[in-house]
């Protein structure tokens, strides 16, 4: 990337944020680009990039959507989306083919950004998210905590009912979440426990994302060439 002189300018700092569902990457994500917001921080969320799986018809549609499967994301629109950014460019969301589009979301601009922040169930499955990445972190907590945390978050913010988000837990996240998501733990550079509020850590995390701005630089150059 270079400015109007011709001359390379730096490239935004890029961190990528996994964990199981709620976890808290999403809380991370904004808790850091609050405390960032000298970066010019945009938060990359995959739940942005779900396919809405319209190619199928109803009744099958309800057999293959998937939520924690790596087929759940519109790959292609995503890695666009990141390259955009990484290149200093802007994005708009939603996309056609994803779910907000298909609900009717108001489209949004984001970027430029100094700093992406990438979440996800998959931020640290994709290869090319762990390849453009300056920091790889992992949210964890009790896997009893986390079932209890998504069961009241469903319950209480989504409608859901508790049959229905038993029904969907057996079917979609205890056969996905080991492989596509669990596993990409060893991928991390730091793992992040999230069981409670911690100010002292994401100050950490922050002063540890700023001193990364030479790095990103030399690692941009090196994806480059």
């Amino acid at each position: 990337m270079t400015d109007d002189l011709g001359r390379r300018s730096a490239r935004p700092i890029i961190v990528a944020i996994a964990g199981g569902s709620a976890t808290g990457k999403s809380t991370l994500a904004r808790a850091l680009a609050a405390e960032l917001a000298e970066l010019r921080p945009v938060i990359l969320g995959q739940d942005r990039y779900f396919r809405d799986f319209m190619e199928f018809p109803p009744e099958k549609r309800a057999e293959v959507a998937t939520a924690n499967h790596a087929d759940a994301l519109h790959w292609s629109a995503f890695h666009a989306a990141l390259d955009a950014l990484r290149a200093g460019g802007t994005i708009v969301e939603p996309v056609a083919g994803t779910r907000p589009f298909q609900r009717g979301d108001s489209p949004r601009t984001l970027g430029p950004a100094g700093l992406v922040l990438i979440e996800g169930l998959f931020a640290l499955w994709d290869e090319h998210s762990r390849a453009v990445a300056d920091l790889r972190l992992y949210t964890e907590i009790d896997d009893d905590e986390r079932v209890l945390r998504r069961i009241y978050r469903d319950v209480t913010e989504r409608g859901g009912t508790v049959e229905k988000i038993v029904a969907w837990y057996r079917r979609d996240v205890k056969p996905n979440y080991p492989t596509f998501t669990a596993a990409t733990r060893r991928y991390a550079d730091l793992i992040v426990p999230t069981d409670r509020p911690n100010a002292t850590a994401i100050r950490a995390l922050a002063d540890a994302i700023r001193a990364l701005a030479p790095e990103a630089e030399r690692t941009a150059s090196r994806l480059d060439n």
